[in-house]
């Protein structure tokens, strides 16, 4: 889900926004849920500080909901490395924008993408909303959800 912002809302100075060069939806939503599932990598391995520091502005709050109580994670690059050390994941998944061509009138406004993490080993799934600013993560709360999977089974032709 992507959601436009008034120009009032900009945040950062537009040059300093590294997708505003993202003209379609499409690839403005696939940079953006990348850039999202990276940060998580990152905050988990306890590395690239400095990468971190620049796709994650210092104020973004983070929080992971279980049940019915929403904890805050931190602010800032802190607070990504808690959200990872809580989930924990080993896969993601997020949806392409597979609808019609549009395009992406203010790329360095706030959007909105969804990623959903998963830690199959306590088959949790953690779905979680980022909110961007001129490209940069200010915002991600997710919620711990648990899941079964298996296998269909199909009728023969």
């Amino acid at each position: 889900m992507i959601i436009a912002s008034p120009a009032w809302a900009l945040g950062p100075n537009p040059e300093d926004c590294d997708v505003a060069g993202l003209t379609r939806m499409s690839d403005l939503v696939a940079a953006l849920s990348r850039r999202a599932v990276d940060a998580v990598s990152a905050a988990g391995r306890q590395d690239g500080e400095d990468r971190l520091a620049g796709v994650i502005a210092s104020d973004a709050a983070f929080s992971l909901g279980s049940g019915d109580v929403v904890r805050s994670l931190g602010h800032g690059v802190d607070g990504a490395r808690a959200m990872a050390r809580e989930m924990k994941p080993d896969t993601f998944r997020f949806l392409g924008w597979d609808y019609i061509p549009t395009p992406a009138a203010d790329p360095c406004g706030e959007h909105k993408v969804d990623v959903e993490f998963v830690n199959i080993r306590s088959q949790t799934l953690f779905p979680t909303t980022f909110t961007f600013r001129a490209g940069r993560i200010v915002d991600a709360a997710g919620w711990s959800r648990s899941y079964v999977t298996g296998p269909v089974d199909l009728a023969e032709d």
